[in-house]
């Protein structure tokens, strides 16, 4: 028998015509343990149904004792014990952080929960009047909704749970900013619980202005809701005016609410808007009026029918009414009308254009002072122009017309050659609807929305 020696420490024999390779028996065992060591493992990994006791020297987070490999720990060839890895810790926060003061309005609150997610936020001011907010779909912020209120303090308190379902809590109290300068309320129309008429636009006027780069903040602080629904947008009629408008006249008995929220809102590097208010109002019948200076005459519609015409006398050469769209601004029974008011026109009696007369029926178009009147004393209405502007009626047609007509029905002068400019009065409706959009920062909003 012939023997030869292999690799690795094998040992290879002839018997016959066969080739028996015979391996020590030291590595036979070796591979038996390793397979041992495997089924071992395996169990481990495979949950708690092996029935295995839990080892005394490999005691899991909560107190109880696991076996060697389990999930509280795992057993290393050298016979060491490795912790698998912690977890990741709850680390709650608040912007504005507790005792921050002159905190910006604008930017409002958030809750973060890193590690964990947030189970509530309650925060509210020193009148306990509460903010409402937003909690993010994996729980791991709340934001409020809205800006905060200039010059006030408030307190939150957020509560938080980890991983293993113990609670954090954490609480902050800010105060925010008062602001150098207010974008206040100078004045707002129509008043609430009002009627108006077809073609009045919502009109805000500010005591200070906004920059422009901050106008949209502005204008979607703002809410306009209708019923029925109808879309429009704010434009800048002045540097301190904006005005709301549908893209054609309202339909009569539309319900309007404005909410403006504007406390707290950023409107420039130092101003910031100082109050809230909410009003309603009501779109009376529709009614209008169209006046051909050419003609002499004023035809009046209601729901879309020329139900009257009434003859006419308006500016005349140098003195011309004002063309365009005017919506009325207001009505009076009687107005004393002085050519001193006028400038350019004489104070004195007997003197250039001098008047002083006591006026009937008085509708409002303009803020420089265009009235629909009675003018008893004049003998060419219906015939020729003879106004320093305004336009006359017979007395009983001036009545008829004063008790028709309504704050809000717009009234269109065609056939003069001065149109009326931009912000004299409601002017809005002279403008095409691109037209208004351009002066417009947030664009076309969806009322309600």
């Amino acid at each position: 028998m012939a023997r030869e020696h292999g690799r690795g420490g094998s040992a290879v024999v002839a018997v016959g015509a066969r080739r028996v390779t015979v391996r020590p028996a030291w590595r036979r065992a070796a591979q038996l343990t390793a397979v041992a060591a495997a089924a071992t493992l395996l169990a481990a990994g495979c949950g708690s149904s092996s029935g295995s006791k839990p080892s005394a020297m490999n005691p899991v987070a909560n107190g109880s004792s696991a076996p060697a490999g389990a999930a509280g720990g795992s057993s290393t060839p050298g016979g060491t014990t490795t912790s698998s890895s912690p977890a990741t810790p709850l680390v709650l926060s608040a912007k504005p952080a507790d005792g921050t003061s002159n905190a910006d309005p604008s930017s409002g609150i958030q809750i973060s929960a890193a590690g964990g997610k947030i189970e509530s936020v309650t925060a509210q001011d020193t009148k306990g009047d509460k903010v409402a907010g937003t909690l993010a779909a994996d729980g791991s912020s709340w934001t409020s909704t809205g800006t905060l209120n200039i010059s006030s303090s408030y307190t939150v308190t957020g509560k938080a749970l980890d991983s293993s379902g113990a609670e954090k809590t954490i609480s902050a109290k800010f105060t925010t900013l008062t602001p150098q300068k207010r974008l206040g309320l100078q004045s707002y129309f129509p008043d609430d619980g009002e009627t108006v008429g077809v073609g009045q636009p919502i009109s805000v006027n500010f005591t200070n202005p906004p920059n422009s780069k901050d106008r949209a903040n502005v204008e979607k602080a703002m809410t306009v809701t209708t019923t029925p629904h109808v879309d429009g947008a704010w434009s800048w009629i002045t540097s301190t005016q904006v005005d709301w408008r549908p893209q054609n006249y309202w339909a009569s008995g539309t319900k309007v609410s404005v909410a403006m929220n504007l406390n707290g809102v950023k409107a420039g590097d130092i101003t910031y808007g100082s109050y809230n208010k909410n009003f309603s109002f009501t779109i009376g019948r529709d009614q209008r009026a169209v006046v051909d200076t050419k003609n002499y005459t004023m035809h009046v519609y209601q729901d879309g029918k020329d139900i009257k015409e009434i003859p006419t006398d308006t500016g005349k050469a140098g003195y011309s009414t004002w063309g365009g769209t005017m919506v009325v601004l207001d009505k009076q029974p009687m107005i004393e009308m002085k050519s001193c008011s006028v400038p350019g026109f004489s104070c004195t009696p007997g003197v250039g254009e001098y008047y002083d007369l006591k006026v009937y029926d008085d509708v409002h178009l303009t803020d420089s002072g265009t009235y629909v009147h009675a003018a008893g004393w004049d003998t060419q209405i219906g015939t020729d122009n003879t106004s320093h502007g305004c336009v006359h009626l017979k007395p009983a047609d001036a009545t008829w017309f004063y008790n028709f007509i309504n704050i809000g029905d717009p009234v269109t002068i065609n056939g003069e050659p001065d149109q009326v400019h931009n912000g004299n009065g409601y002017t809005d409706w002279n403008e095409s609807w691109q037209t208004w959009l351009s002066g417009s920062a947030a664009g076309v909003s969806t009322a309600g929305q």
